[in-house]
């Protein structure tokens, strides 16, 4: 790593340094800054997640101690019958945390980095399937941000989406905080790059 990328690092965040290390960045590149994804999609699904658990939970129990209603048969099956849920419903309840904490690792799991030069997104799809996405900046034709419904507004959240020349595919950024901001900073890299390359 040369020292340019290794004094880089040092401005940025722990995971963005971290992730750092899959974009490509030479010693007459600039750095200008890091965008995250805004807590509160990592909110959502800790909320989302721990509700299906607590759920299920709920219902194993209900059931485990309704059972004698359900069963047809004599009482002398029902005790296993009620362990047997207990247990299953808490294993499931568990899988689900589980799952919601690799949900919510995966979300926060993804860094875009802009610089004088280009727009790179390392992005985590799932815990195994990593994707790293490097856009020069005079690619850029359009940068536009959307904030659709009340919890986006409330929470200055949105998404940025960069249109790019025909034959390239347009690039979108879910979940960006401030994102009248951060597209304005790409907008500003943008014609920054034009000028210089103008000259």
């Amino acid at each position: 790593m040369s020292s340019h990328k290794a004094e880089t690092k040092k401005k940025l965040s722990t995971l963005g340094a971290k992730l750092f290390r899959y974009v490509e960045f030479d010693d007459k590149e600039e750095f200008l800054t890091e965008i995250r994804k805004h807590p509160i999609g990592a909110v959502v699904i800790g909320a989302t997640g721990s509700l299906i658990a607590f759920i299920i939970t709920i219902a194993a129990t209900l059931i485990a101690r309704n059972i004698d209603s359900f069963s047809l048969s004599g009482s002398g099956g029902n005790e296993s019958a009620k362990a047997l849920l207990l247990i299953g419903g808490l294993i499931m309840s568990l899988l689900a945390l589980g799952a919601t904490g690799i949900s919510v690792f995966v979300y926060r799991s993804n860094v875009i980095y802009v610089t004088n030069q280009k727009i790179a997104e390392v992005a985590y799809l799932s815990l195994f399937n990593r994707k790293v996405t490097q856009l020069g900046l005079s690619h850029i034709e359009n940068v536009t941000f959307h904030q659709d419904g009340i919890l986006p507004h409330l929470f200055n959240y949105g998404n940025i989406v960069i249109e790019t020349a025909s034959e390239l595919e347009n690039t979108s950024f879910s979940y960006v905080p401030n994102p009248n901001f951060y597209s304005q900073q790409i907008i500003q890299a943008h014609e920054a790059y034009l000028d210089s390359h103008n000259e």
